[in-house]
């Protein structure tokens, strides 16, 4: 496709230049240009006479680019030099789905810098939109471009302001990379403050021999929703809880830490147990504005009768296995999750355990895992898991075998989720 001018008689001053792409005369753009105009367009054109310019031009092609269609890629040859005559470009110099990049309007040209240095090129140049080039072989930009006057100066201009604009796109790349690394260690450090409000004791509870107690959180940011809690009330009741914040992120965090920090106030000593959730649930509907709501199963275990008295504030079933026997799904009330109702009412159940027998709480974050065939790693798999664990395995062993499993189901994909587990043996008191 040469770069045609319509010539049909004695030219008037100024001289009108249409520029089309093939012989029919097709329009690159939709109007026409007088030369004194086409050539102020291009700062590489300044000041060149367009009666030297044209013969140059006419050995010139056009090419056509549709939006989002890659003119460079890094590392290619290039030949060409490029000047945009209508539409607009973007240039990424480090990605091309990258946020930062700077654009190449009309008027401009891409691809010097390769041309000269003889390297490869060194960022992507995509069409921001459709677009139009005239495409200019290296041989006629060495051989008669850059031999007529004032060619030389205008490419200098040229570079110098494509190095400035390359240089304040890079400040701004190095400044949002310093907030991100800024952000990533106040998130990490986030993460190890959230971590150490839980207990990290391995297992826990070690002073109460009646009972195995063991427990993990694996956020799936830096700082997680989910949450577990494992205390003693007194020397023959402890407390324990699983809970599951909505949303993700530093929010859900802080949603958290008031959740298990309002959980521990209300479990002051002689508080009715009946009155724990309902008081947590009206403290965490006050200045909710941001409509949070947690999902919570708590109960007390008295370790020397057995007895598991618990509240459930719409939280996954725990599982249970009665002396090594096959694991299923334990009744629990209805309840409503905290934070959505001030006057909400939960239940209270109680479970008596025999020595041996295993209750095992956990969070969505295990049964939703997904594999690459976006299946789930459901309750079915959840219990055939546990199953697999001999009965009289170290309680950290039931923990480790059930995380592995959805990691291994899962087979590299993102964790969408938080995952949280919590498992309770009862030894009795031999």
């Amino acid at each position: 496709m040469a770069l045609q001018k319509i010539d049909d008689g004695p030219r008037e001053s100024p001289e009108t230049i249409p520029v089309a792409d093939d012989a029919n005369g097709n329009s690159v753009i939709n109007t026409f240009a007088t030369a004194d105009t086409f050539i102020s367009e291009y700062n590489l054109f300044h000041e060149i006479p367009y009666h030297l310019l044209e013969p140059v031009l006419a050995e010139c092609s056009v090419r056509h680019l549709q939006k989002g269609e890659i003119l460079i890629s890094p590392g290619q040859e290039n030949h060409h030099l490029y000047l945009l005559i209508s539409g607009r470009l973007l240039v990424y110099l480090d990605k091309a789905d990258s946020q930062m990049s700077f654009p190449i309007a009309r008027g401009e040209c891409i691809g010097e810098m390769s041309l000269i240095e003889e390297r490869r090129t060194s960022a992507f140049v995509i069409a921001d939109e459709a677009s139009s080039l005239i495409v200019v072989p290296e041989d006629i930009f060495w051989n008669k471009f850059i031999q007529l006057p004032n060619a030389v100066r205008n490419l200098l201009r040229v570079l110098t302001n494509r190095t400035r604009r390359d240089n304040e796109v890079i400040r701004q790349s190095l400044e949002q990379q310093l907030r991100y690394e800024h952000l990533q260690k106040e998130l990490e450090a986030a993460g190890n403050i959230q971590a150490n409000i839980l207990p990290q004791e391995i297992p826990l509870l070690p002073h109460h021999p009646q009972v195995d107690v063991c427990a993990m959180m694996e956020p799936a940011k830096e700082v997680g929703g989910d949450f577990y809690d494992a205390f003693a009330v007194d020397k023959n009741t402890i407390c324990i809880a699983i809970g599951d914040v909505s949303g993700k992120g530093m929010p859900a965090a802080l949603f958290m830490v008031r959740a298990v920090t309002l959980l521990r106030m209300s479990m002051v000593k002689d508080t009715p147990f009946e009155t724990v959730l309902p008081t947590v649930n009206r403290l965490l509907c006050e200045n909710n504005d941001e409509c949070m709501f947690v999902t919570l199963f708590m109960g007390l275990f008295d370790v020397t009768t057995g007895t598991l008295t618990y509240m459930n504030a719409g939280h996954n079933p725990p599982f249970f296995s009665s002396n090594g026997g096959p694991f299923s799904l334990m009744a629990v009330p209805k309840g409503i999750l905290l934070g959505i109702t001030e006057t909400a009412q939960y239940q209270v159940a109680r479970h008596t355990f025999q020595p041996g027998d295993m209750l095992v709480l956990y969070t969505d974050g295990v049964t939703e895992a997904e594999n690459p065939q976006h299946e789930f790693f459901s309750v079915d798999r959840a219990c055939a898991t546990l199953q697999s664990v001999p009965p009289n395995a170290d309680i950290t062993l039931v923990i480790k075998t059930l995380s592995d499993a959805v990691a291994h189901f899962s087979r590299g994909m993102p964790q969408s989720d938080d995952i949280t587990m919590l498992a309770l043996r009862y030894r009795g008191n031999a």
